[in-house]
């Protein structure tokens, strides 16, 4: 491609130096299909504070009881909240979902090691409310 065609399929955008006008606005629009977002609305489970709304998920617990427990032995002095033991009927990809929504819920990093699910941090209350929520019968266990 030579450079005189390349000149002839750019497009001239005329720009102006004028705050607050849109650079987009000289754009031909003709011929795009228009966008209209959808409103999402989010529930809340009721043990949500004003600065973090948990999300009404499915009840997947069914009254299984979860023990919660802050750990820091073995792992150079950081603070692990687990949770476990996870009833069997619970599949990796169920988990991994479970997972996924309690970390972006709380903003901790956590993963799962075996059949317990790890947290980085002392969350309890956090986690017990959610687990709750999740229809779980969470329990606080050790010291």
């Amino acid at each position: 491609m030579s450079k005189k065609d390349r000149r002839n399929k750019k497009i001239v955008l005329e720009t102006s130096n004028d705050f607050g006008t849109s650079p987009f606005s000289s754009i031909n629009v003709e011929g795009l299909s228009t966008f209209v977002p959808q409103e999402k609305t989010l529930e809340t489970d009721g043990f949500s504070t004003p600065e973090r709304k948990v999300v009404k998920s499915e009840k997947i617990g069914q009254g299984e009881r979860l023990e919660i427990r802050r750990e820091k032995s073995g792992r150079g002095g950081k603070t692990v909240t687990t949770v476990k033991p996870f009833p069997s009927y619970i599949g990796q990809a169920q988990k991994g979902k479970l997972l996924k929504k309690l970390k972006s819920t709380l903003g901790t990093g956590g993963t799962w090691n075996q059949q317990t699910m790890e947290l980085q941090g002392d969350k309890r209350e956090e986690i017990f409310a959610w687990m709750q929520a999740s229809g779980f019968k969470p329990v606080f266990a050790g010291g």
